[in-house]
């Protein structure tokens, strides 16, 4: 049978069974647009949890912990080094794309500031670590550069260095001052009072989660609090870039450091990435090893109290993380919890999809039994068309391009029905739903292989169900059929 022929007939069966038909596709188009939606929404709880709660293609490394009488001790048996020599061999393992190296402030440190965005200012425990600057300068753009100022910076000409230096025999050098509002530090630099020169802010970076908490708890919560407290604004990445405040090193509300008279440098925030320090800030390293040898444990050895390996995709984690154990190192518990999380989305998406496949499944018997029934009515009409030299295979074709047809139809409308409720759900939860850490603008991910997968679906079921009622029609005897038997 030629194809022209063949939509010919199947046009001319719909029309004349369109009511069938379409009772039949309810189940269907329910169906997909179930699937859709669930498939959807868990697409988009897992994009919230493991891309911005639990980042994990980051794999933590720390040392090896043992219990010992009850208490968890680090490295008592000559656990492995967090070193360099690691750094590298870490980046070595198949699936790694980067490794960066962090270090932790061990002493106490404050901050003081925030004047000019909270109405008055404020001092605040200083919780900070230090990564490798190269890690984040692609992260942020046209901002000022995260990065260590405070090292030896080589120049050609004065214009290689920041405000505030002059090149002197190939190395920038900062140029003494006498105030706060000394013209002599010209751009971003400052007087720094202590030493009598000028000198960069440190450069500090957070993570989004921090300011996904403030907006979402802390600012909500501050609402009925007295005084300034009460009338806390919300807070947007671009609002804080730029915003400065005063770090106390050596000193804060809990003690001194044990060593070394505390001092304090300008800092200055430039930016949010997923590499920073979930509670905090974090500075270039740099700082923070200078910083420790300063106002730090003596018996400090310089070690770095964790590594980061992320991996190239989601998919390697396990094998990453697997090969990292087996040399010795452990992963912080954080992976534990984000492989938790994954799995329990993933489980929740499959029970949820597994109910869109029952409806699926009872479409399809539903498909079966109206075709039963039409080609019950259309016995003589099938008979006349075997009489006239159509053949078994023709006649099958036909039933199945007819089930095909119903499969696009119901997959095309389940996904307008899927979308319409994926947005009523988008709106009511956007505008009903009060702000909380880390509220997505929508809960929902929508990918192209979703839909497209979705009417493959729709045809596949309805292929299912049209496979007993195309077999029958095909071995209709036109003799008996045209005689009326």
């Amino acid at each position: 049978m030629r194809i022209n022929k063949l939509v010919q007939l199947v046009s001319q069966s719909i029309r004349r069974n369109r009511r069938d038909f379409l009772l039949s596709s309810i189940g269907i188009v329910v169906g997909i647009s179930t699937l859709l939606f669930f498939t959807a929404l868990g697409s988009g709880i897992k994009q919230v949890v493991l891309e911005r709660i639990f980042v994990v293609r980051q794999l933590e490394v720390v040392k090896k912990t043992f219990d010992v009488a009850g208490m968890r001790t680090e490295g008592l048996f000559g656990g492995k080094s967090l070193d360099d020599k690691t750094v590298e061999r870490f980046a070595g393992v198949d699936g790694v794309a980067e490794v960066y190296p962090k270090m932790k402030l061990t002493f106490p440190a404050s901050l003081r500031g925030g004047k000019s965005i909270l109405g008055r200012d404020m001092v605040a425990e200083l919780i900070a670590d230090g990564i490798p600057p190269r890690l984040v300068d692609e992260e942020l753009p046209g901002k000022l550069e995260f990065r260590d100022w405070g090292q030896e910076l080589s120049c050609s000409e004065a214009a290689d260095c920041p405000g505030g230096h002059s090149c002197s025999a190939g190395v920038c050098e900062p140029k003494a001052c006498s105030g706060e509002n000394d013209p002599v530090c010209g751009g971003k630099s400052y007087c720094h009072e202590a030493s009598g020169q000028c000198q960069m802010p440190i450069p500090v970076i957070a993570s989004p989660k921090m300011l996904e908490i403030y907006n979402g708890s802390f600012q909500t919560a501050m609402g009925g609090a007295r005084g300034v407290l009460s009338k806390l604004p919300k807070l947007s990445e671009d609002a804080l870039v730029g915003f400065r405040f005063d770090g106390v090193f050596g000193k804060s509300f809990i003690g001194s450091a044990a060593r070394g008279k505390r001092v304090t440098y300008r800092m200055e925030f430039v930016g949010f990435s997923d590499k920073a320090i979930d509670l905090g800030a974090t500075i270039p390293i740099g700082y923070v090893q200078r910083l420790n040898q300063r106002f730090g444990n003596q018996d400090d050895n310089g070690e770095y109290h964790s590594i980061v390996v992320e991996t190239e995709s989601n998919e390697v984690v396990p094998r990453v993380a697997k090969r990292i154990e087996e040399m010795g190192f452990a992963l912080s518990d954080e992976y534990e919890d984000a492989q938790r999380a994954g799995l329990l989305i993933m489980l929740l998406t499959l029970v949820f999809n597994f109910i869109s496949l029952i409806i699926l499944t009872i479409s399809a018997v539903n498909i079966m039994h109206t075709f039963l029934m039409v080609i019950l009515e259309r016995r003589q009409e099938l008979g006349l068309m075997r009489a006239l030299g159509a053949t078994k295979g023709d006649i099958r074709k036909l039933v199945i391009s007819e089930a095909t047809v119903l499969g696009i139809f119901g997959g095309l409308a389940g996904l307008v029905l899927g979308g319409l409720v994926i947005k009523l759900i988008d709106y009511l939860f956007a505008t009903q739903v009060g702000e909380f850490p880390f509220k997505p603008e929508s809960l929902f991910v929508v990918e192209a292989w979703m839909m497209l997968g979705a009417v493959g679906v729709a045809v596949v079921f309805c292929w299912l169900g049209s496979l007993i009622p195309a077999f029958q029609a095909s071995h209709v005897d036109p003799a008996r059929t045209l005689s009326g038997h």
